[in-house]
């Protein structure tokens, strides 16, 4: 069994809670964003060293290791900006580790991670976009995508294409954090919802002084 995550953005009450009801996996696999909105970065990468998990870079993470915010809203650059200068040196230095997408092999299956899409790391794969082709681009058995904060699972003759939702701030009207398990030798693929505490991440990001629109979309789920 496989733990599937994605876009944490510094949410480290949900990122616990996701853990906490996971349980057991033989590993798990995140396609990237660490990092931006939330106000817990370096606890967020500090998790995610210490389980060892496999992990691919997000926009948000590429914007804070290259400073560079063209694409971003307002809200997400005044995040990201104050996630750069709090970030500590190593944890910097992990993201820079960090690939954009990788292509693993897990028993008899070709599993490609993408945050965005394969054929561009920026490019929202909404559920209403998926097509098969997207399997080909890297002859994937399963695809792993991230990005949209949408969580979905498409099953096509080829293989699986599948999005784990976002861990730290859904965007499916669904406040609990989202996140997925799968065993491809059983054919299982399943979303799975955990509620967390919401109240301690809005109470950081008004400490903090960041924007409390960051906090207050996260009880809405948008």
């Amino acid at each position: 069994m496989i733990g599937v995550i994605a876009d944490i953005h510094g949410n480290l009450p949900a990122l616990k809670a996701v853990f906490e009801s996971m349980g057991e996996v033989e590993f798990i696999i995140c396609a990237g964003d660490l990092v931006g909105y939330n106000p817990e970065p370096n606890e967020v990468i500090q998790e995610i060293k210490m389980r060892k998990i496999i992990c691919i870079r997000g926009n948000h993470d590429r914007a804070v290791i290259r400073d560079i915010y063209d694409d971003f809203n307002p809200y997400a650059e005044i995040a990201a900006r104050w996630t750069r200068k709090n970030l500590t040196e190593e944890n910097m230095d992990y993201l820079l580790s960090l690939h954009d997408s990788l292509v693993m092999n897990y028993k008899n299956f070709k599993i490609a991670v993408h945050h965005g899409a394969p054929f561009n790391e920026d490019f929202y794969v909404f559920p209403e976009y998926v097509t098969e082709n997207l399997l080909k681009y890297d002859n994937a058995d399963i695809l792993i995508l991230g990005h949209t904060h949408i969580p979905f699972i498409k099953k096509f003759e080829s293989g699986i294409i599948i999005n784990p939702g976002s861990v730290g701030q859904p965007r499916d009207k669904d406040s609990r954090a989202s996140y997925a398990i799968i065993e491809p030798e059983k054919n299982f693929y399943e979303i799975r919802r955990v509620k967390y505490n919401i109240d301690e991440v809005y109470k950081k990001i008004i400490e903090y002084g960041l924007p409390p629109v960051l906090g207050e979309r996260l009880y809405y789920g948008f």
